[in-house]
């Protein structure tokens, strides 16, 4: 079993605060400092130093941290294949980022799945950052990522490549063929994706390369849903940035439209993400469905067809 004191470590550095951890792990705040004290008096050595309220990792700790953080994606992946061995059945867990969650993944598993029915599938959606957290302790074997990597760090393959577009509705967008210039954009009211999502890391890229300087007040709301965004955009309320293969349906009703970018086409590519603990079938399995798949806007085709 995974030792109850270095969970209780993790759960603080994720946490920032005793009090935090505590809630998080279901534990008194006083279990929590137990727990820190006991893994301090193990190793004889300070883990954190106090800045204000909150706990910050010293030498020592960061030290443990990526150890512990090492140690447990290896327990879990052994209980996994525990699982796996004992239940005859092999179940993989795969996390996916918003975009590729809502918009991508269902077809895509549709035809998975109809080539793998012995496998069964667990699906985590979260935005990029939460998604690496969850690959790098264990709890998904594979991640379908679209927001920045480091790709020092990971294994990654191209999952397929992925355009952004401006949408919003007609009063925002009278002359759809008219390339959208970067004045009219500054006077664009935007609803946009929050910060540590692939969405808006790729938006606010594009627009320091392209040079577009945007005001503050430009971004009048941030919301976490791309459902949301597109509901609020039917309503008038704004504009917003997104893939195009999110905004396919409402495009294809006329509820919203798009406008080419005068600075050229918002272009990012989507990744299978995983470590060297990550289960080799399963990863070899699925960078070849991909190769062997094409993606449209809207449907999952072999190619060919």
């Amino acid at each position: 079993m995974f030792d109850y004191r270095v969970k209780t470590f993790l759960a603080v550095v994720e946490q920032g605060t005793l009090l935090k951890a505590s809630e998080a792990l279901g534990l008194t705040q006083s279990a929590v400092s137990q727990h820190i004290k006991a893994l301090e008096e193990h190793f004889e050595i300070p883990l954190f130093d106090h800045v204000g309220r909150r706990l910050v990792l010293n030498d020592a700790g960061k030290r443990l941290h990526q150890t512990a953080l090492q140690s447990e994606a290896l327990y879990n992946q052994l209980q996994r294949e525990f699982v796996r061995y004992l239940g005859g059945r092999k179940h993989y867990r795969l996390g996916a980022t918003l975009t590729i969650g809502e918009f991508i993944l269902p077809s895509y598993l549709g035809g998975y799945r109809a080539l793998h029915p012995e496998r069964e599938l667990t699906v985590r959606i979260e935005n990029t950052e939460s998604i690496l957290h969850l690959l790098d302790t264990g709890q998904i074997d594979l991640a379908l990522v679209e927001g920045p990597f480091d790709r020092t760090r990971y294994r990654h393959d191209l999952f397929l490549k992925d355009e952004m577009i401006f949408i919003g509705r007609e009063e925002y967008i009278p002359r759809p063929d008219e390339p959208l210039g970067r004045e009219e954009l500054t006077e664009m009211r935007l609803i946009l994706r929050e910060k540590g999502s692939g969405t808006r890391f790729y938006w606010e890229e594009y627009c320091r390369r392209k040079e577009i300087v945007l005001p503050p007040s430009s971004v009048i709301m941030e919301v976490g849903s791309l459902s949301a965004i597109k509901s609020l955009a039917e309503a008038g309320i704004g504009c917003s940035v997104m893939s195009r293969r999110a905004a396919a349906r409402e495009l294809a009703l006329g509820t919203l439209r798009t406008r080419p970018f005068e600075t050229g086409p918002l272009m990012r590519e989507l990744h299978f993400v995983y470590t060297k603990s990550s289960p080799r079938d399963f990863i070899e399995d699925s960078r070849g469905f991909a190769r062997d798949y094409s993606l449209t806007a809207t449907t999952f085709s072999p190619k060919g067809d």
